[in-house]
């Protein structure tokens, strides 16, 4: 069965309830352990599609030298 590609909506939410589940401290350890391995591996997913969006736009806004809508992109 293929796996279906995650959305930054569907990590988002899976993330906040991994923290919420950390935070909430009822774990035994190595199940806090596989749920910190999952949070720091939805991160890096999610921080790449932030990547992908923002260059993408750069693309589209000629290298992101541009002002889009009056505010100066940094």
């Amino acid at each position: 069965m293929a796996k279906k590609k995650l959305t930054f909506e569907d990590g988002m939410q899976q993330l906040e309830e991994t923290v919420r589940a950390l935070e909430q401290g009822q774990m035994p350890l190595e199940e806090s352990l596989k749920a910190f391995e999952k949070a720091m591996a939805l991160q890096k997913s999610l921080k790449e599609i932030l990547d992908d969006g923002d260059r993408r736009i750069r693309v589209l806004t000629e290298g992101g030298e541009r002002e889009l809508e009056g505010e100066a992109v940094e």
